[in-house]
C-alpha cells in the first residue's frame, strides 16, 4: 500500500567557505602560493596589490621574524587577534642571502639528459639509437633500469613499432652501461656494483685487494649481503684481513649512480618561522611570496555601468557575471584570510607545548603530545589540526623540523615520568651506532641496555622500534 510519511531530518553541510578553507590548510606555502596566482588569473575581479617600494623599509621591518610577537609560555592561550587582512603582507622578507628558504637546490641538467648526450656520441645506427632512447628512459632516478629487458622489447614494439629482440637491447644495454656516472643503467645492485668494480684500473687501485671485491661481488654478493663473512673467506681462500679491504672497497662504491642528478629534487620550504629572545619564543608565518589580494572594485563599477545601458535579458547575464565572481572573490579572500589564524592558533599551542623542546633542541625534552590535544586546546576538529601540520616545516635555530616529528605517544619511564617513543627510538639509535660493529648487540642486549637507560620495554617492542628505524638485525649489522 503506497502512503506518503513526512520526517524531520538533521543534515550538517560543509558551506562552500569551509570546503575551501581546508583545501587551503593542507597546502603548503609555496602550493599556496601557486592557488592563489590561479585563482587571480581565473577571477577577474580578483587582483593582486602593488605594493608601494617608498614603504618596503617599514614593512620589512613590521614583518622581520626577530620583531615577530613574542610569545609567552605562561600565557594561557596565543592568539593574534590584532590581524587585518588589509596589513596581509610577507612575514619573511629579508634578502635571499640569510633567509634559509631554499635548504636543497636541484640541479638544472636532469642524468637522463647527460645520458642522451653520451648516447649521441657513440657510432650507432639508427635502431640502436632508437633503443638507446628507450631503455635511458627506463631509468629511474637512482640510475637503475627500471623495467625487465622483456617487458621494453615489447614497449619497443607497441610505442616505436620496432620489432627486436631481448640480445639486441642487451647489446644497447651494456654500451649504456659504459657511461658516466659509473654503474649507470645496472639492473640491481649486484650489477651496479661489479660494474663499477670493472671499471676500476689495476694501476690505480690494489690489483689484490680489487680481484677479491670483484669476486665477492660476482661470486659471492648472497653471502656478502648478509654478512656470512667466514663463509666467504674460506671459499676464497683469503685471511680475514684481505676480506676487510675488500669489503672496504666495495663500501666505498656508490651504490645509488645517479642520486641527486634529477632536477626533481625536492626543495624545503618552511611554513613557519621560530626564533627565540631569552626563554620567549617568537612565531611568525611564513608569506614572503604571498600576493596581497582585493577586489577590483574600479572593473566591477565599469561592468556595471555598462549593463545599465543593456537590453533587460543581457543586464540580467551581467549581472549574474558580476554576483557570482564577486562572491567567488569574497569567500577566496577570507578563506586565505582564516587559513591564516587557523595556522596561527595552532602553531602557538604547539610552541606553547614544546616550549622546552623549542629553547634546547634536544629530543629528550619533547613532550608526548597528540594531535588530538592540540584539537582539545584550540576548539577545533582534529582533522583541521591534521591539515595544518601535515607536510609542513618550521625553521628553528636548531634546524628545519617537520611537524609531524613533533607529535609522539607517551611511555611511562622507571622514575614515573612519561617520555616519548621518539625519545626512546633516538637513545636506541644512538646505542647501535655507538656499539662494537664486530660485536653488534642482540635485541636482547638492547632491551638490556635500554632498561639501564629507565626505558623499560618488551624485547619484541626493542624489535619494533628497530624495524621503524631501519636498523637491520645484529646478524645483518656485523662488520670485519
Amino acid at each position: 500500500m503506497i502512503s506518503q510519511n513526512q520526517e524531520m531530518r538533521m543534515r550538517q553541510r560543509l558551506t562552500r567557505q569551509q570546503v575551501l578553507v581546508s583545501r587551503l590548510l593542507g597546502l603548503s606555502s609555496e602550493n599556496l602560493e601557486q592557488e592563489i596566482k590561479n585563482e587571480v588569473e581565473e577571477n577577474p575581479f580578483l587582483e593582486e596589490v602593488i605594493e608601494d617600494t617608498t614603504t618596503s623599509s617599514q614593512s620589512d621591518n613590521d614583518s622581520d621574524p626577530d620583531t615577530a610577537e613574542l610569545i609567552d609560555p605562561n600565557n594561557e592561550y596565543y592568539t593574534h587577534s590584532s590581524y587585518d587582512y588589509d596589513d596581509y603582507r610577507s612575514a619573511r622578507n629579508r634578502s635571499d642571502e640569510s633567509d634559509g628558504t631554499i635548504f636543497q637546490q636541484a640541479d638544472d641538467t636532469s642524468f637522463q639528459t647527460s645520458l642522451l648526450e653520451q648516447l649521441q656520441l657513440r657510432p650507432l645506427t639508427e635502431r640502436q639509437m632508437t633503443i638507446g632512447t628507450e631503455l635511458i628512459g627506463n631509468i629511474d632516478e637512482s640510475g637503475y633500469i627500471a623495467r625487465s629487458i622483456g617487458v621494453i622489447v615489447d614497449d619497443l614494439a607497441i610505442r616505436r613499432y620496432l620489432e627486436t629482440t631481448e640480445d639486441e637491447v642487451e647489446e644497447v644495454l651494456q654500451i649504456i652501461q659504459s657511461f658516466e656516472p659509473a654503474g649507470v643503467g645496472a639492473r640491481n645492485l649486484q650489477e651496479c656494483l661489479s660494474i663499477q668494480l670493472h671499471r676500476k684500473d689495476d694501476t690505480d687501485s690494489d690489483a689484490v685487494t680489487l680481484a677479491n671485491a670483484t669476486a665477492v661481488v660476482d661470486k659471492h654478493f648472497d653471502d656478502f649481503a648478509n654478512r656470512r663473512f667466514e663463509k666467504i673467506c674460506r671459499l676464497l681462500d683469503i685471511s680475514e684481513k684481505e676480506l676487510q679491504k675488500a669489503v672496504e672497497m666495495i663500501r666505498a662504491l656508490n651504490p645509488r649512480p645517479c642520486d641527486g642528478g634529477n632536477s626533481a629534487a625536492q626543495t624545503i620550504i618552511p611554513d613557519f618561522y621560530i626564533t627565540r629572545q631569552g626563554d620567549q619564543l617568537a612565531m611568525s608565518i611564513n608569506e614572503r611570496n604571498l600576493p596581497k589580494l582585493r577586489k577590483d572594485t574600479d572593473f566591477i563599477e565599469r561592468l556595471q555601468n555598462e549593463a545599465s545601458r543593456q537590453n533587460a535579458s543581457q543586464q540580467r547575464e551581467t549581472q549574474k557575471f558580476i554576483d557570482k565572481h564577486t562572491d567567488d572573490a569574497d569567500v577566496f579572500i577570507s578563506a586565505v584570510e582564516q587559513r591564516y589564524h587557523t595556522l596561527h592558533l595552532v602553531m602557538s599551542v604547539i610552541i606553547k607545548r614544546q616550549h622546552d623542546y623549542f629553547i634546547s633542541g634536544d629530543i629528550a625534552d619533547l613532550k608526548p603530545m597528540l594531535q588530538k590535544d592540540i584539537a582539545k586546546d584550540t576548539g577545533l576538529d582534529i582533522s583541521t589540526v591534521s591539515r595544518v601540520v601535515n607536510q609542513k616545516y618550521a625553521h628553528t635555530e636548531h634546524g628545519v623540523i617537520l611537524l609531524k616529528d613533533l607529535f609522539s605517544t607517551a611511555m611511562a619511564s622507571d622514575d614515573g615520568s612519561d617520555v616519548t617513543t621518539k625519545a626512546i627510538k633516538e637513545e636506541l639509535k644512538r646505542i647501535v651506532e655507538n656499539e662494537d660493529k664486530t660485536r653488534p648487540f642482540s635485541d636482547q642486549q638492547l632491551q638490556e641496555l635500554l632498561q639501564q637507560k629507565g626505558f623499560t620495554m618488551a624485547r619484541r617492542t626493542v624489535a619494533k622500534y628497530r624495524e621503524l628505524l631501519e636498523i637491520p638485525t645484529a646478524r645483518l649489522r656485523k662488520e670485519l
